[in-house]
């Protein structure tokens, strides 16, 4: 692993150094558990077996490791050993039920003491063997958070899994996987290529099932995302366009059809149909007369009147105005039918309140 200091870089001592800082990180996960039963003063409802499984593994590694002569295997497994020591002399102190946790250390022990003999005295005979112990233990370890499978699927949640935990377990995996390829090993391709499978299965899970029951997945979620950054992208084209539509204004005075309120559409139609009335007169006087209104178009059918008589009952009847008289004349009668209106309430001195529903036509 080291060989980068003397021998050069190459991707293999990349690779081993990689995976031993990852695996080491994965030792420290015992930190945490340790910390709660400090916490707690006690070891009630924590069990101690995942700390000796990891002296077990350990050993057997370091064994297989030392047969090999694979140094980067050794480093590692010696580091794992060390901390597993301290995890359960740690449980150990802090158990109150130290009978039973000094019987498992000791059966633990022995254990280890029998691999380490057999090593020294068959050598590459127990090569095999110890490569299928290790092959089994390490795709058990990598398997165990698969534990809380059914769970999962059941609540349709991933709450019961540890993300930190199946997050390390594919570096870790996937690291040694490549490393066993590049050093041709069966022992360390076998394990670690079904723990990149589980690991993977695992996290494929936190993608497509929320974290808690009842929460949007974290695949909706990015879908979500990237639907309104889109609707931004729209948005911002709108913007560009009332920028443009800011550079080159429009007709200030010109009534926005979407601010007006009620009022002033029925301002709006009244002073359209006056303009109306008043286009209409116009019309007539023209299609006659260019500078008057005659009462002869106004003629109706069956009538014997001689036209010229006609022509004066209609002077008589439809004076000549202009337009400025025409306007001056609604106004006022407008005016008159106002004070009517008033000297018919009770209480005329009162002016009018108006009300919500009644238009204000001043405008």
């Amino acid at each position: 692993m080291f060989e980068i200091f003397t021998h050069g870089f190459t991707f293999l001592n990349l690779l081993s150094i990689l995976a031993f800082l990852t695996t080491v990180g994965l030792f420290f996960c015992g930190i945490p558990i340790c910390r709660q039963i400090w916490k707690r003063g006690d070891t009630k409802e924590i069990s101690g077996a995942p700390f000796l499984m990891g002296v077990v593994g350990g050993s057997c590694w370091f064994a297989y490791g030392w047969l090999k002569k694979d140094y980067t295997v050794l480093y590692v497994t010696g580091t794992q050993i060390l901390l597993y020591s301290v995890y359960s002399v740690f449980y150990w102190f802090m158990t109150k039920k130290k009978l039973w946790i000094s019987l498992k250390c000791l059966a633990v022990l022995a254990l280890c003491a029998g691999l380490f003999s057999a090593v020294y005295f068959l050598g590459r005979k127990v090569f095999h063997p110890l490569g299928i112990v290790c092959m089994t233990l390490n795709a058990a370890d990598f398997a165990a958070p698969l534990a809380g499978l059914k769970t999962v699927i059941r609540r349709r949640a991933t709450s019961t899994l540890p993300l930190p935990l199946c997050i390390a377990n594919f570096l870790v995996s996937s690291e040694w996987f490549l490393y066993g390829i590049l050093v041709k090993d069966f022992y360390l391709i076998t394990p670690n290529g079904i723990g990149c499978m589980f690991a993977t299965a695992q996290i494929i899970m936190f993608i497509v099932l929320p974290r808690k029951p009842g929460m949007r997945p974290p695949i909706v979620k990015l879908y979500r995302r990237i639907a309104s950054c889109c609707c931004k992208l729209d948005e911002t084209e709108k913007d560009v366009e009332s920028d443009v539509e800011k550079v080159v204004p429009s007709d200030p005075d010109a009534p926005q059809e979407d601010k007006l309120t009620r009022a002033h559409r029925w301002s709006k139609r009244v002073v359209a149909n006056m303009a109306g009335e008043i286009e209409s007169v116009f019309t007539k006087v023209g299609a006659y007369d260019q500078f008057g209104y005659s009462g002869k178009l106004n003629r109706m059918e069956g009538d014997q009147t001689p036209p010229g008589e006609q022509e004066a009952a209609g002077a008589k009847a439809n004076p000549i105005f202009t337009a400025e008289e025409m306007a001056e004349k609604l106004r006022e009668e407008s005016k008159k039918a106002k004070e009517t209106g008033n000297s018919l309430r009770p209480h005329a001195d009162i002016p009018l309140r108006r009300v919500a529903s009644s238009p204000d036509l001043s405008e």
